[in-house]
């Protein structure tokens, strides 16, 4: 049997982003004949940076030629009432009367049209029709999604199937500006199924877009397993964080805690492994308020090298002080080494961490002294406590977050009916 899997994403496999995906990439590979991957929005002169398996073919679609055909395109749809069949009557009643959310929308349905159209063109010469199944699976809750769903309107293989993941920013409205997501009803009727990656949000699709239940599935990222990493050092309290240094991230509610824990008696260390534009400001900080403490604003890590970071160095926890998230694969990735977390309560993150048995989950709104304080109860927990919570964080890992086994398990989730 012929069977085909064609999987939209932003960057994968080039330059830096979605890393993600490189677990999941080579179970796709076992499970399917044929695997096209296709990079929707890549840079001009974007490098293939990820090796994927032999039976995995990678295009490119460029993001400038993208931007360059929008102004055309989000003007073709002033001439269509509905858009070119995109918006009904729900769209536009969500958009409301602001002029911000309704061109968005537009912009919305332009760019997903023109990603849909260069993947077509991408596709065309794999003849398509001639396999006995084909899947169109979108990494996002986004335009990559109304591509997939068109793309599977216009197949004619003997069984076609288009699916999306859903995350974060593609899946809570109240991370947009407008405060608005376009074509939710729409891609909800379209797609055949929607999974986001926490239980958290497949309950807030179906409370505010009932009807669909049948449709949204929770399907949980997962990491690789290394084993348990080296247990902590008594000598020593070694924080970690690892995420790119962005206003959202706030980073520096970390740093600010901190400084505040200068006479707490605790032999300190902070390491960060990210980096962004934040970076050198988050040094300046740590230089003049941190001096007490061991400090490494490491920068970024190729996701090799974090492993291995994790593999051979003692850590007591991981903090996440994000005002929003999906579910963190960064939490997850800590917890298969057994190191608990202090992480705030957004998103999915409440289904990683779960207070004083896999870490210590705070209020999103939570200030530095709330975490300096979450920090130094942590710190001074007995030995046993802390062997077994690092042990609490290893089973939770194995049972729902094991890459392998939620990867193999989506894959069969992906085939065709």
């Amino acid at each position: 049997m012929q069977d085909c899997l064609v999987l939209l994403t932003k960057v994968y496999p080039f330059d830096k982003g979605e890393e993600f995906i490189e677990d999941e990439i080579p179970i796709l590979a076992q499970a399917f004949s044929q695997v096209i991957v296709i990079a929707t929005s890549t840079a001009e002169n974007a490098v293939q940076t990820r090796t994927v398996p032999e039976n995995v073919k990678v295009h490119r679609i460029s993001a400038k030629d993208i931007r360059r055909k929008l102004p055309a395109a989000a003007a073709s749809l002033l001439l269509s009432r509905s858009c070119h069949g995109f918006a009904g009557r729900e769209e536009k009643k969500a958009a409301g009367r602001s002029m911000k959310a309704r061109l968005f929308l537009r912009y919305f349905i332009a760019k997903s049209e023109l990603v849909f159209q260069a993947s077509r063109r991408i596709l065309l010469p794999y003849h398509l029709e001639s396999c006995d199944s084909v899947t169109f699976y979108a990494y996002w809750f986004y335009d990559v999604a109304v591509a997939a769903s068109q793309l599977k309107k216009y197949c004619t293989a003997k069984s076609c199937k288009a699916v999306c993941r859903a995350h974060g920013y593609d899946l809570y409205k109240e991370r947009q500006s407008s405060g608005f997501l376009p074509l939710r009803p729409y891609l909800l009727k379209s797609l055949d199924a929607v999974y986001p990656c926490s239980q958290n949000g497949t309950k807030y699709i179906q409370n505010h877009w009932p009807g669909f239940e049948e449709k949204v599935h929770t399907a949980y990222l997962g990491t690789q397993d290394y084993s348990l990493g080296p247990a902590p050092q008594t000598d020593s309290f070694h924080i970690v964080s690892c995420c790119h240094i962005v206003p959202l991230k706030r980073v520096n509610l970390l740093a600010q805690a901190l400084s505040q824990l200068q006479d707490s008696g605790l032999n300190l260390k902070w390491t960060h492994i990210g980096g962004g534009d934040g970076l050198e400001d988050l040094r300046s900080y740590a230089a003049e308020n941190l001096s007490f403490m061991d400090v490494d604003l490491h920068g970024a890590l190729p996701n090799e090298q974090l492993m291995q970071f994790y593999q051979s160095t003692p850590v007591n926890v991981f903090v996440n002080t994000s005002s929003s998230e999906g579910l963190p694969v960064s939490i997850m990735e800590a917890a298969s080494f057994g190191i608990p977390a202090i992480a705030t309560d957004v998103g999915g993150t409440g289904e990683l961490v779960k207070s004083d048995r896999t870490g210590w989950l705070l209020s999103a709104d939570l200030t530095p002294e709330v975490l300096a304080s979450t920090i130094l109860e942590a710190a001074k927990q007995p030995a046993d406590t802390a062997a077994a919570m690092r042990n609490r964080c290893r089973t939770l890992w194995e049972q729902q977050f094991n890459g392998v086994k939620n990867f193999t398990a989506f894959a069969e989730k992906l085939k065709p009916f």
